[in-house]
């Protein structure tokens, strides 16, 4: 477990991220290490349709694997960038709707995990379940979109500083920040229990 004096003004990032093939959210949510709260959240969306146009893999293995590649390295961009302490990404789901998705996410998955090896192979990918994700922002579990934006504009420590407003961020911007959210608010619960 992470122990800091009180007195250390020092944040971490976080970084949450809502997966996709074509359109991966991410939100990146700084945290006071003096009191483990939200000092600052971000959100961005990555568009692997305009990212991976001229990737070689797009070529030789097809579309998707070219944007998969794509997001691969922007994210790896990413995390150079804000150099997380921890990353957290939603696990894939089987919607019986649409059951061929399953197979996409969970290749986006392996995407997002090489880039965290790349960034750090001893940095752990945690993986969380929808429905917990929903939950941790004051949703229902089953809650469709629509409730878990609302849910997550009513969350006053998250200290929103992004460009975009908070209301006016796509799904997948708002999705990764309650990834990030819900990873925070574990890892806060279980810093409190065992420090």
């Amino acid at each position: 477990m992470l122990s800091m004096p009180a007195d250390c003004g020092c944040e971490i990032s976080l970084v949450g991220i809502d997966p996709g093939s074509v359109h991966l959210g991410t939100a990146v949510l700084r945290v006071d290490l003096a009191t483990l709260q939200i000092a600052g959240t971000t959100a961005h969306t990555f568009n692997g349709n305009t990212l991976s146009t001229a990737l070689w893999t797009s070529q030789l293995f097809g579309e998707r694997a070219g944007r998969i590649a794509s997001l691969e390295d922007a994210l790896v961009s990413l995390f150079r960038n804000v150099e997380p302490y921890m990353v957290a990404c939603e696990a894939p789901f089987i919607n019986l709707r649409r059951p061929q998705a399953y197979g996409v996410l969970t290749e986006v998955i392996c995407g997002v995990r090489r880039a965290v090896m790349r960034y750090d192979a001893w940095k752990p990918l945690y993986l969380i379940d929808p429905a917990s994700v929903k939950t941790a922002v004051g949703a229902k579990g089953n809650a469709d979109k629509g409730a878990v934006k609302n849910a997550l504009l009513r969350l006053p420590e998250l200290h929103y500083d992004g460009n975009i407003p908070l209301r006016l961020l796509d799904e997948h911007g708002i999705d990764a920040i309650a990834v990030g959210y819900s990873h925070w608010k574990a890892w806060k619960e279980a810093s409190c229990l065992t420090g």
